[in-house]
């Protein structure tokens, strides 16, 4: 329930960073003092991931979709990052964005946070599917709202 302006996405930045001191916790709050390193940990296999189907989001691009091009194996995304010493949340959009309304968060950067900015934006949307949102392109920036 979205209205495209025009078809093309934002050369965005590493935004993961960000979410990921808002959202970690270590029986409460995590952070560098009481032992958690968000930089330091492994991938875990979660059988309960990926969180959002990649194949069915309206938002990445083709040249970013492994399924949309052809990959077929899906164990890749049932891996999420365990850092030492903390424990992060499960990723909650309902609440990404009830901390940021009013707000906004810019991207700036290469490809790959291109790609970090598309799937957020599927995160947020498997999170609230019905929600009315509007895509805007002027020049090289990209505006996406949910109204």
């Amino acid at each position: 329930m979205g209205v495209w302006v025009d078809a093309n996405y934002l050369v965005s930045s590493s935004f993961y960073l960000l979410v990921l001191c808002l959202i970690c916790s270590r029986k409460g709050n995590a952070t560098a003092a009481n032992g958690c390193d968000l930089f330091t940990g492994r991938w875990v296999f979660d059988p309960s991931y990926p969180l959002y189907k990649a194949s069915a989001c309206p938002f990445i691009q083709k040249e970013f979709s492994c399924q949309k091009n052809g990959r077929q194996d899906l164990l890749y995304t049932q891996y999420r990052w365990q850092p030492l010493g903390c424990t992060l949340t499960r990723f909650n959009g309902l609440k990404l964005l009830e901390k940021f309304r009013g707000k906004s968060i810019m991207f700036v950067g290469d490809s790959l946070s291109l790609n970090q900015w598309q799937s957020l934006i599927c995160m947020l949307h498997y999170a609230v599917p019905s929600a009315q949102f509007n895509i805007s392109r002027v020049g090289d920036v990209t505006t996406f709202e949910f109204l």
